[in-house]
Order: C-alpha cells, then sequence, then structure tokens
C-alpha cells in the first residue's frame, strides 16, 4: 500500500510540478552563489570600491532577491551617484516589504522621497510623422517601451545612447547627457531614412526578432524532444515498478513477510519508482519551457519573408537576449 501510494503521489506532483532534485540543486547553487557575491560586495563597499561593489550587489538579488541585499543595493547606488537607479530600488524594497509587513519599508520610503528633488529626467521625442510601423528605440542597448515615447522619464546621471531602428530604414544614433542633481534633458528623434530599394538592413536591425523566434522555435523543439524522452523514460519505469510490485505480492503473506525474491523484488520496485518520479519531473519541465519558447517566440516579419535578399542572411549560435537556450543557425 505504502509503494502503490509513492508512485500515484510522485507522478502526480512530478506531472502538475515538474520538480526534480536537479532543479533543487541549482537553487541551492543559486543561493551559494548569491551570499559569495554579496559577501564580496561588502568587501569592495567597505573600500568605496563603489562601481565594482554595485553590480555584484545587483547580481546577488537576482540570483537570490532578498529584502536586504535590495535595501544593500540601493545605498550603493545612492552612494556611486546613481539617484535615479537607488531611488528606484527603494521604492522596489518599499513595496515588497509593505506585501510582507516588515518594518524595514519605512525605512526605504524614506529614502526614496528624500531622493525624489535629486532626479534627474530624461525625454526621448518620438514624434508621430517618426512612428513608422516596426520601430525600436533604444536606451543603452535596452528597447524603450512606446508607453514612454516623449514621456519624461527618470534617469540616473551622465551620457546615454540611443538608437533607433526600424524595418527598411537606415538606423539613426544619437546622444544626450543628463545633468546631476535634478537636472532634465531632452533628445528629438529624426524621421529614419528608407533604405535604397533592394538594399537590405544593417545587421541587429529588424531582422533580430525574427532569428531570435526562429531560434527560440529550435530551442523549444530540442527542449520538447527532451522533455518526452524523459517523460517517456518515467512511464516505462514507473509501470515496471508497478510490475515488480505485483509480483512480490505473491511472495509476500498476509502480515507483509517476504521470501528473500519478495523483498527483493519490492526494493527493486522502490528504486525504479524514485527513477519515475525524477525523470516525469524533468520530462515535464522540460516541455514546460519548450511550450514557453514556442509560444513566446516573436513571429517573422512579412516583409522579410516577402525579401529574398532579405531571408539570406548568415546565422550564429549565440545566446538568445532574455531568454533560456541558445540561438542555433545556418546559412540559406
Amino acid at each position: 500500500m505504502k509503494l502503490n501510494f509513492l508512485l500515484g503521489f510522485s507522478l502526480l506532483v512530478a506531472g502538475l510540478c515538474g520538480t526534480s532534485p536537479a532543479s533543487a540543486q541549482s537553487d541551492a547553487g543559486s543561493r551559494a552563489l548569491a551570499v559569495q557575491l554579496f559577501d564580496e560586495a561588502e568587501a569592495l563597499f567597505a573600500k568605496e570600491q563603489l562601481a565594482q561593489a554595485c553590480p555584484k550587489y545587483a547580481e546577488s538579488y537576482r540570483l537570490d532577491p532578498q529584502l536586504g541585499v535590495l535595501v544593500y543595493l540601493a545605498e550603493c547606488y545612492e552612494k556611486n551617484g546613481q539617484v535615479a537607479s537607488a531611488w528606484g530600488s527603494f521604492r522596489e524594497a518599499e513595496e515588497i516589504a509593505r506585501k510582507r509587513g516588515d518594518a524595514r519599508g519605512e525605512h526605504a520610503r524614506e529614502r526614496a522621497r528624500a531622493l525624489e528633488p535629486r532626479l534627474s529626467y530624461l525625454t526621448i521625442e518620438v514624434p508621430e510623422p517618426v512612428r513608422v510601423p516596426g520601430l525600436e528605440v533604444l536606451r543603452g542597448g535596452v528597447p524603450v517601451a512606446p508607453v514612454l515615447w516623449s514621456a519624461r522619464a527618470a534617469v540616473d546621471a551622465g551620457t546615454h545612447q540611443v538608437e533607433v531602428r526600424a524595418s527598411g530604414y537606415k538606423p539613426w544614433q544619437g546622444s544626450v547627457v543628463a545633468a546631476a542633481e535634478g537636472g532634465s534633458a531632452t533628445l528629438r528623434v529624426p524621421k529614419l531614412d528608407p533604405l535604397p530599394a533592394g538594399a537590405s538592413a544593417p545587421a541587429g536591425a529588424a531582422d533580430a526578432p525574427a532569428a531570435r523566434g526562429t531560434s527560440r522555435r529550435i530551442a523549444a523543439i530540442a527542449v520538447g524532444g527532451l522533455g518526452l524522452v524523459g517523460v517517456g523514460v518515467g512511464g516505462f519505469f514507473g509501470l515496471s515498478a508497478q510490475s515488480s510490485l505485483s509480483e512480490a505480492k505473491g511472495l509476500c503473506n498476509e502480515n507483509d513477510y517476504c521470501t528473500p525474491r519478495g523483498d527483493t523484488l519490492r526494493s527493486s520496485a522502490k528504486s525504479k519508482a524514485l527513477v519515475a518520479t525524477v525523470a516525469t519531473g524533468v520530462g515535464a519541465a522540460a516541455l514546460v519551457t519548450a511550450a514557453v519558447l514556442w509560444f513566446t517566440a516573436p513571429k517573422p516579419d512579412a516583409s522579410i519573408a516577402g525579401n529574398p535578399a532579405r531571408r539570406r542572411q548568415a546565422w550564429v549560435v549565440a545566446p538568445t537576449p532574455g531568454a533560456w537556450g541558445m540561438e542555433v543557425s545556418h546559412a540559406f
């Protein structure tokens, strides 16, 4: 009875949650690395090496998001003159603490309010005539959401690089300096110049979403295949464990005493049940990951699909930005 319950429960949990010892080990490894990075950041902060300390605090928080680490990160940003980053981190810490009923929320709120008069702002003006289909605006290599176009946004003081691109147009780049301590700056994006007829867009322009979409689908197929193998192995060992348990029943009496052969079969059934749980959990997790990769992959641009010159692109193997996996590609 106990073994039957173990088999049913383990397969149910694996199917619903996709948990496995491997994922638990990964979480433990991330926490250990987060602690190491935090200790290194503390040592650098004590030496006033803020430019090196803040990224380590940030990575420690990314690996293991602890409220205390976020507060330390905000303080590091503030001391390093990154007022907007500090303000945003304190606001985030305030919100987390409020939800948890943590007293540190009041401290974070006060620090954020004290920084507000010191914030610098940047406005990237994108007039309506400039907003051609597929337009992308990036600041420091990070996309700026359309809702923030022509809107004032808090930024750290210093020089900000802005890139604007769209399929079928020449990309444009500009820079603007945001003054410290309450300063503001504005950058106006000009109309993009169309590419000459038959010319292909520069590498890394609007072809990037299509490349990422194809790469994610390739990764989804690969990960999904591994998931199916994992589920198949789990099912095989689950059935094998059930078979061993059924065979053992004939070698045990009503008082649960078994012959040596019966004990061996029961032990084998338990081992197979464990393998079934792990394999099914890993397989289920892989299938979920594959589904996410597939359904979140950007769709190909119809304008690119209809242009043979733009389809002939050299593809490479590289990490997929903002997602799990690798981009696998070849020349058409």
